[in-house]
């Protein structure tokens, strides 16, 4: 590798950091109105504070973070050892989000393979996401085989001379 080269992707990374920085500083005052009604949110839903994502025996943590591009808050609410997806805690949540100031639809994903279904509520300035995950040994939801795959997979080894 020449220094040139390295000093082309060493100069692009500095760019794009400078690039996201200016871009932050250009929607700051949306973040900061962003920021009020994202408090505001976390301190209806969470009204006590709250453990870290893995430690918490409460097994619910919040995250938030903002997207340097698109300069895009998202509230990341996490939810682990339900029973259901009609649990309370999380129901009870959802419904928060989908009527607050109107009424808005949640997009969802499922993984199944984690028993995890992603809830995503789009807000004026932000994003909120609610990951709901279900114990394994839950009562009403299970992971099923759907279909099967049956796949050729090439093993290889170095053989030298």
């Amino acid at each position: 590798m020449s220094k040139s080269f390295a000093v082309e992707v060493m100069n692009k990374a500095m760019a794009d950091i400078t690039r996201v920085r200016s871009n932050l500083a250009t929607h700051r005052y949306g973040l900061q109105l962003a920021r009020k009604q994202i408090t505001e949110i976390i301190k209806m839903i969470c009204p006590k504070p709250i453990g870290s994502r893995w430690e918490s025996e409460s097994k619910y943590s919040l995250s938030c973070s903002v997207d340097g591009t698109y300069c895009t808050p998202v509230v990341s609410f996490y939810l682990d050892g339900l029973d259901s997806f009609k649990d309370e805690r999380l129901v009870s949540k959802l419904w928060f989000l989908s009527n607050l100031d109107g009424s808005r639809e949640a997009s969802s994903s499922d993984y199944a393979a984690g028993l995890n279904r992603t809830y995503r509520f789009s807000f004026d300035r932000f994003d909120v996401r609610v990951d709901a995950t279900v114990k394994s040994d839950s009562p009403t939801c299970r992971k099923v085989v759907v279909s099967s795959e049956l796949v050729k997979k090439d093993v290889y080894a170095i053989q030298c001379d």
